[in-house]
């Protein structure tokens, strides 16, 4: 049986609590308690609750961008070979929806706490991708437009941004659970990938 530091255990209580309750219902003191700690030990891990969020956060998306990255410099190191939209977009979303149904990077705990934060227009998040992550998904908009020369830059943008959201909303499980049930976890997987690329790869046709 592994044992948890006290760190990854104040780590995983912020992320369960999180899951359930959101962003704004949870204190220091209530996580302290759940992890079964003292607050003294949050606050000598992590500082404040600012630090102790953007850290669970942190922990589960630097794994996934630094996947998605390196499947992307993969692709564009084939000079010979340029890559083309569906592969560009198979890196950007393959990646996430593994990590969902991982319960070693976070599983769809972690995918719930994602969606509260979209949900709740979190500024941790925000600022996180603005500031950490945003060279990233930079580089894949740069991609998306090479691969998809008939588009406008403002509408590649504005559909990564739904495509993103898409995401985000498959990997929460918002209403698949029925169909899941009927399928073995491989089967459901294959099937949330192939038709959330084909889904973007459709939003990325021509214009009317």
């Amino acid at each position: 049986m592994t044992v948890l530091s006290t760190k990854e255990r104040i780590l995983n209580t912020t992320e369960k609590l999180i899951s359930e309750k959101g962003f704004s219902s949870i204190s220091l003191r209530t996580i302290s308690s759940n992890a079964k700690t003292n607050l003294a030990a949050v606050n000598y891990h992590f500082g404040n609750k600012e630090k102790l969020i953007e850290m669970m956060l942190e922990r589960r998306l630097d794994n996934l961008f630094q996947l998605r990255m390196n499947l992307l410099d993969k692709l564009e190191s084939g000079s010979s070979n340029p890559c083309n939209l569906k592969q560009v977009l198979e890196a950007f979303i393959a990646p996430a929806l593994t990590m969902s149904n991982d319960n070693h990077q976070g599983g769809k705990r972690f995918m719930r706490v994602l969606a509260r934060a979209y949900a709740e227009k979190s500024e941790y998040l925000h600022s996180l991708l603005s500031k950490r992550y945003a060279e990233v998904i930079k580089r894949f908009a740069i991609a998306i437009q090479r691969t998809s020369p008939h588009l406008d830059e403002k509408i590649v943008f504005w559909r990564f941004h739904f495509i993103m959201g898409a995401l985000i909303y498959v990997m929460a499980d918002f209403g698949a659970s029925s169909r899941a049930n009927q399928l073995s976890e491989t089967e459901y997987f294959n099937i949330c990938c192939n038709e959330l690329i084909d889904f973007a790869l459709c939003s990325l046709g021509k214009t009317l």
